[in-house]
């Protein structure tokens, strides 16, 4: 009598055993899923990293080839032109790094939505959904105050501040909110001439540069932010402030900034912590501030206000 040992041997999953293998899989995936979003958001750190390692690369390339000057915070022949025509760092530092947004068209005119450039480095991976937004721009046009660019990074318009660089007002004193006493250049019309208002923007005049912030990281349009700006919230297009939960300037995820030194180092540094240490070059000594540090403004005052702000808790 012959066996039929393949009907023997091909029978079917019983249910329990299908059910089994199911909740293995569940379990399996419930176990790996976090993994690989913890993976996925590490990988966004790192390449956000890499972007102010580059940029701030740009900023020291420039440096050496022009007199030890940084690139200008921006320039502008005439006040009363559109900002989108505002030439800032980014088209300093752009020649060098060749990798994202566009140069100016000739005829002087925005950058429409449709003609939006890609963002190459200047664009971060943690900040997608604000980083080509339309709040401050012409109708038909995102992006930055030029146009030209996506919102992710700017320079500390804080730096040298603390050490007295910029030109005072006229009562002698340097209020640090006012952007003609910082360290950066910006270029002013004067009589039809442009000429430098501020700092005199030399690389190598700072005192403690390995610990004073270049660039930092943005929700705004402007090319520049300040120490303040951690104190303030910010919706995800940079526009509009309280009750968001989100700072103006922009955040890791986990309370911490991917910041450029002016050494030329890049690091990660809780946002507290550089306020605590002041690596935004404000409140050191030898600064002529208006009021103390529990005043608006002052360095207790900015970290009070963090406290209240999730994305620094």
């Amino acid at each position: 009598m012959e066996v039929d040992i393949l009907n023997k041997n091909n029978r079917a999953f019983t249910l329990i055993e299908l059910l089994v293998v199911i909740a293995i899989i569940a379990i399996l995936a419930a176990i790996l899923f976090p993994v690989f979003a913890q993976a996925k958001a590490a990988a966004k750190r790192t390449a956000d990293m890499s972007n102010v390692k580059n940029m701030t690369l740009g900023f020291h390339i420039y440096s050496s080839d022009s007199d030890d000057i940084a690139p200008p915070m921006w320039q502008v022949a005439d006040w009363g032109l559109p900002r989108y025509q505002l030439i800032v760092w980014k088209d300093s530092v752009l020649p060098y790094i060749k990798n994202g947004g566009k140069y100016p068209k000739p005829d002087g005119s925005a950058y429409t939505t449709a003609e939006r450039p890609d963002g190459g480095i200047f664009q971060s991976p943690l900040f997608t959904d604000g980083a080509w937004a339309t709040n401050n721009l012409p109708a038909g046009s995102s992006g930055d105050a030029t146009t030209r660019f996506p919102r992710a990074y700017a320079i500390n318009n804080s730096a040298g501040i603390d050490e007295g660089m910029g030109s005072r007002e006229s009562d002698g004193k340097c209020y640090w909110y006012t952007e003609k006493c910082t360290f950066w250049q910006k270029v002013e019309p004067t009589n039809g001439m442009v000429q430098n208002q501020g700092g005199s923007g030399s690389m190598t005049s700072l005192q403690n540069p390995a610990n004073t912030i270049l660039l930092t990281t943005t929700r705004g349009p402007w090319p520049n932010e300040k120490a303040i700006d951690l104190a303030y919230e910010c919706t995800v297009n940079g526009d509009g402030y309280g009750g968001t939960g989100m700072a103006c300037q922009r955040s890791l995820g986990n309370g911490q900034i991917n910041f450029g030194f002016f050494d030329g180092h890049s690091k990660a540094v809780k946002g507290k912590q550089a306020v605590a240490l002041d690596m935004f070059g404000l409140w050191g000594q030898g600064t002529a501030l208006a009021g103390g540090p529990d005043d608006w403004g002052g360095q207790n005052w900015t970290l009070k206000e963090m406290a209240k702000i999730k994305e620094w808790n």
